[in-house]
C-alpha cells in the first residue's frame, strides 16, 4: 500500500501550469482552511472549479485522516508559497525562507492538510502528513529541518494551528525526524510505573510513553502525544482524558 495515491489534475494555466520544477529544496506545509472538506473534495476543485473561476492556487499533495492524494506531479510546479502576503517598509515583498528565493513554488514541493468540520487538523491526518513528508525527505535527500510552514516563506498564518503553537510545529519536524532515523533502542515491555504524566510533563518517563506510541520521541508531553494518549486509551476502553496514570500506564506496558 502506497503512502499516497495519484489522481493528477489536467493541465492548465491556472492550477498545474505544467512547468517543471528548477529543484527541491524545501517541503512547504499547509493547511486547506477549508472546514469538512477531504483530499478529493479539493482535487476536484482545483480540476474544475478553480480553473473556471480563474484561480492561480494548488499544492502537489492533500491529506486528510483516510488518505493522502498527489493531484500535481513532484516534478511540476504548483501555485502554493509565493503570494504576496507581506511587505516591509521598503515595499519588497516578505520572503523568510532565504533557499527559496526568488520563486519558492519552483524550488518546493506543497503539502496540504485538510481540516475537520469543527476546524481542527484530525491527529490522524498530522500522523499521515508525517509519514508523507518524510518519504519525500528520502526521495529528495532532506530532513526534518527542510519542512517549513508557509508562514516561514510568507507569512502568512497558514497553517494556522502550527503557526499560533510553534511547539506542535517543533513537534512535527521531531515526528518525521523519527521516522526518518528511528530509535535504535526499543523500551523494555514491561516498565514500572513512572507517576501521572500528562500535558507539560518532560522526561525519561514521557519518551517511554512516545515510544509504545510509535510517535516522536522527544520527551515532552505536548499537543501531538496528548492526542495520541487519547487515541490509545479511546481504543483500550479507558477513560479519555489524555493523561497517563496507573490505569493507562498499565495498557501501554
Amino acid at each position: 500500500m502506497t503512502i499516497w495515491k495519484n489522481n493528477f489534475i489536467s493541465m492548465n494555466k491556472y492550477t498545474r501550469p505544467s512547468i517543471k520544477l528548477k529543484q527541491v529544496k524545501k517541503i512547504v506545509l499547509h493547511w486547506t482552511a477549508n472546514p469538512g472538506a477531504s483530499a478529493e473534495n479539493h482535487q476536484k476543485y482545483f480540476n474544475g472549479t478553480a480553473i473556471k473561476s480563474k484561480t492561480y492556487a494548488s499544492a502537489h499533495i492533500f491529506v486528510d485522516s483516510k488518505e493522502a492524494i498527489c493531484i500535481i506531479p513532484l516534478d511540476e510546479v504548483a501555485y502554493h508559497a509565493n503570494d504576496h502576503y507581506e511587505r516591509n517598509a521598503n515595499g519588497e515583498v516578505f520572503r523568510g525562507v532565504p533557499e527559496l528565493a526568488p520563486n519558492a513554488n519552483k524550488l518546493s514541493l506543497g503539502i496540504e492538510m485538510c481540516v475537520e468540520k469543527d476546524g481542527s487538523i484530525s491527529q490522524y491526518t498530522i500522523q499521515r502528513t508525517a509519514k508523507v513528508i518524510a518519504e519525500l525527505c528520502k526521495t529528495y535527500k532532506l530532513d526534518e529541518n527542510d519542512i517549513v510552514r508557509h508562514y516561514d516563506v510568507t507569512h502568512k498564518p497558514c497553517p494556522k494551528p502550527l503557526v499560533d503553537d510553534p511547539e506542535q510545529f517543533k513537534q512535527f519536524r521531531a515526528q518525521v525526524g523519527a521516522i526518518l532515523n528511528p530509535p535504535k533502542n526499543t523500551v523494555q515491555e514491561t516498565e514500572p510505573y513512572s507517576g501521572i504524566q500528562k500535558r507539560g510533563s518532560k522526561g525519561v518517563a514521557v519518551k517511554k510513553i512516545q515510544q509504545k506510541l510509535k510517535i516522536s520521541a522527544d520527551g515532552i508531553f505536548g499537543p501531538i502525544t496528548e492526542n495520541a494518549v487519547k487515541n490509545f486509551q479511546s481504543k483500550n476502553g479507558l477513560v479519555v482524558d489524555g493523561i497517563v496514570g496507573k490505569a493507562t500506564w498499565s495498557k501501554l506496558f
